[in-house]
């Protein structure tokens, strides 16, 4: 079923989210919508789920047209929305997840019958899902979180399915799994729109793609007509030059690990980062790297091995203390383990260094001044330190956090996935900051499994399996080509790319 829009508008106080959009899906077709963070995409996510309503403008799902829609009638008009963080019930399984809100009443319980299993086992059989039913929806990998709201959305037989940055947490085989699922529902008359910062992907997986920029349409085209140029220079109104890491003046060690080990998932990991280093880590999902920031960081205890921190020793047995040794983390997830959502964007980025005065008090002025010059720095929008992280896109989101921890003074960053769900412009602010901090003189321990990202920061990389540094690989050699077999165990270093640590 076709699904249009007519100059959709929508505003939040002064604020123009939406101005005179016009977006159009055709059936059994996949359209790419891409955007910088902010350009107004969520926002026509939300009017097309029936989340919100627009301010003016009309909407055409199949034969009906109407000012806006509602949760409900999105649902009867066969859209499926499936956001980047999946809207299931953790502790229900997976059969109850797809059942929820259809079950059959029988005598005041809530029951599936027959049919419906048989309906529900072949949903799954159609998006390659194959763990037993009574699964909780919590114990699911990312990726099979994806597949069951896929499923969710087979099951009520949606015509138009809106996926929401699918892949932000997805290593590259779960993607090519969501990929094949994604080309079958297409095939079957499905209309996909697919919303990604990835735009490679946008063009191998899509049919046609739409680029928003500052709440309008600025781009219409078929991707066999188009390139992740062409995408660029119309999201952010130039290109970006290639970006290749340089050699930096290296000084003293800053951390130096020695057999950390737990045994829920480290194995005699071993490594040095220096001042002015970025160090990047990265690995399948699973391998082990989040793992190892938390144990850094103080969040998880190791269970042997040795920390020093310019050479004195280190094992935080909290954050606290981290913190009190200029340690920062950014974390994987922003919004759970990171930001106050709804505290104003100053007062996250101060959090770690409060200006105060005697007795206590807090210097409002100097925390003020201090916010804005980071926001200037890295191009947070909105500009007002008031605004709370909430009313940010994710891109902002990510440069608060970043900022608060450049800002402390922290002699370590840890960044966990920095670049995720965060678009191209974006991508580019925050990894000049990061290098920019590395020439300030801290030590930089990169996350990453975007090959492409380490590529532009990265001093050197090792590679994680299993729990364990499988490989090392200097700045002239990081590619997929040494990365990847490495991550996914098919060599066990890289010959003549680098060597096991």
């Amino acid at each position: 079923m076709s699904l249009s829009t007519a100059s959709l508008r929508k505003s939040y106080g002064a604020s123009r989210a939406l101005n005179g959009v016009s977006f159009s899906a055709a059936s059994g077709r996949a359209h790419g919508l891409v955007g910088a963070n902010g350009a107004g995409k969520s926002t026509l996510v939300k009017i097309l789920s029936g989340a919100i309503r627009p301010d003016s403008g009309s909407l055409t799902v199949g034969d009906w047209t109407g000012s806006a829609l509602t949760p409900r009638l999105a649902q009867h008009l066969g859209i499926a929305t499936i956001y980047q963080d999946p809207g299931l019930a953790p502790t229900l399984g997976i059969a109850e997840n797809i059942l929820l809100g259809r079950e059959r009443h029988r005598f005041g319980a809530l029951l599936a019958t027959g049919s419906q299993m048989s309906d529900v086992k072949d949903c799954l059989d159609h998006v390659g899902l194959t763990r037993p039913l009574r699964t909780p929806a919590g114990a699911l990998t990312p990726a099979d979180q994806q597949l069951l709201e896929i499923a969710k959305a087979v099951y009520r037989r949606a015509s138009t399915v809106i996926m929401d940055e699918p892949t932000a947490a997805l290593g590259d085989a779960d993607r090519q799994r969501l990929f094949e699922v994604v080309r079958r529902m297409r095939s079957s008359g499905v209309s996909i729109i697919y919303v990604s910062h990835h735009l490679q992907e946008v063009i191998d997986l899509c049919d046609d793609v739409t680029v928003m920029r500052g709440g309008e349409v600025v781009l219409q085209a078929s991707t066999h007509d188009t390139c992740v140029d062409d995408l660029v220079t119309a999201m952010i109104g130039h290109t970006i030059p290639p970006r290749k890491a340089e050699a930096q003046p290296l000084g003293e060690v800053a951390l130096s690990c020695r057999g950390l080990s737990q045994a829920a998932g480290l194995h005699d990991v071993s490594f040095d980062v220096r001042e002015g280093e970025v160090l990047g880590i990265s690995g399948l999902v699973g391998s082990g790297r989040s793992r190892l920031a938390r144990a850094i960081f103080g969040i998880e205890p190791i269970d042997a091995g040795t920390m020093t921190l310019y050479g004195r020793p280190y094992q935080p047995r909290s954050p606290r203390e981290a913190v009190k040794r200029r340690v920062g983390l950014v974390p994987e997830d922003r919004k759970r383990d990171a930001l106050l959502m709804f505290l104003s964007a100053g007062k996250n980025i101060t959090l770690p260094r409060i200006p105060v005065r005697h007795l206590g008090w807090i210097r409002l002025r100097s925390e003020a001044g201090i916010a804005k010059k980071w926001i200037a720095q890295l191009g947070i929008h909105p500009p007002n330190p008031r605004t709370p992280p909430a009313a940010m896109s994710g891109g902002n989101q990510q440069k608060v956090v970043i900022a608060r921890w450049i800002q402390a003074g922290s002699r370590l960053l840890i960044l966990d996935e920095p670049g995720q769900g965060v678009d191209v412009g974006a991508r580019d602010q925050i990894l000049t900051a990061i290098r920019a901090a590395a020439r300030g003189g801290a030590a930089v321990i990169l996350i990453s499994q975007e090959v492409e990202e380490l590529q532009q920061i990265a001093d050197r990389v090792l590679v994680m399996r299993k729990g364990r540094i499988v490989g090392e690989i200097t700045r002239d050699d990081i590619s997929e080509e040494t990365v990847i077999p490495l991550a996914m165990g098919s060599m066990e270093h890289a010959p003549g790319k680098g060597s096991p640590v």
